[in-house]
């Protein structure tokens, strides 16, 4: 039997009130903090990390293509002289529409490219994280067994009030003896590397948020 997750206050309070004869066992858990601190996690940002560096790399070789034939435009145009002669004057207007044909491609070109590996990207970060969250379900769903519980709710659940457009708790206040998220991360780093320190992995994460656009990281 599975415990699915119960993100909102009105199905999980209704929930209870239609077994209100029943003594239920709930219990909680912290989504995101399972989410961020799971070991596969770390390994994933890796690999999207080095994904879209490089997909940034091929972005400035057809930027830089791109500069380079702006530059020749520009540098076909500056030649134009009035005591030029009406042959070479058309020698120079032909190589400078040929120079903006090509221009025009390789700004096609790039533009292109940035929508195909965007999409790509996107399609895998979201193939990934689809797979890190199945693995916390599991998780949950094993040690919600485990513990007994009938009902598991998301301690890091956020509602929308509309009438004042911020997001708020969904549940303002869970008893701490119904948590088992540390029960719940136990499970999920159990094959974790030795030496496996997520608060070092956050860290270096934030460090290469925080870096220069271009600089490389620093050597591990």
């Amino acid at each position: 039997m599975k415990f699915p997750i119960i993100t909102t206050a009105v199905v999980s309070l209704a929930a209870l009130a239609a077994t209100a004869q029943a003594e239920l066992k709930v219990a909680s858990v912290n989504v995101r903090e399972l989410y961020t601190m799971y070991y596969k996690r770390f390994d994933t940002e890796n690999v999207l990390q080095k994904q879209l560096s490089n997909i940034k790399a091929d972005v400035k070789v057809r930027e830089d293509k791109l500069r380079a034939l702006q530059e020749d435009a520009k540098k076909i145009r500056d030649k134009h002289d009035s005591s030029l002669s009406e042959a070479a004057v058309a020698k120079l207007r032909d190589e400078y529409n040929a120079k903006l044909n090509e221009i025009k491609a390789a700004d096609q070109e790039l533009k292109d490219f940035v929508q195909r590996r965007s999409v790509a990207f996107r399609e895998l970060r979201n193939r990934e994280m689809r797979i890190l969250l199945e693995d916390v379900q599991n998780s949950i769903n094993s040690s919600a067994e485990a513990a007994g519980a009938d009902i598991v709710i998301d301690a890091a659940a956020v509602s929308v009030q509309q009438d004042i457009g911020i997001a708020t708790s969904t549940f303002p206040y869970i008893k701490k003896a119904f948590d088992i998220t540390p029960e719940v991360l136990k499970k999920l780093n159990a094959d974790a590397p030795k030496g496996f320190d997520p608060e070092a992995e956050l860290k270096r994460l934030y460090s290469q948020s925080q870096q220069p656009e271009g600089e490389a990281p620093a050597a591990q």
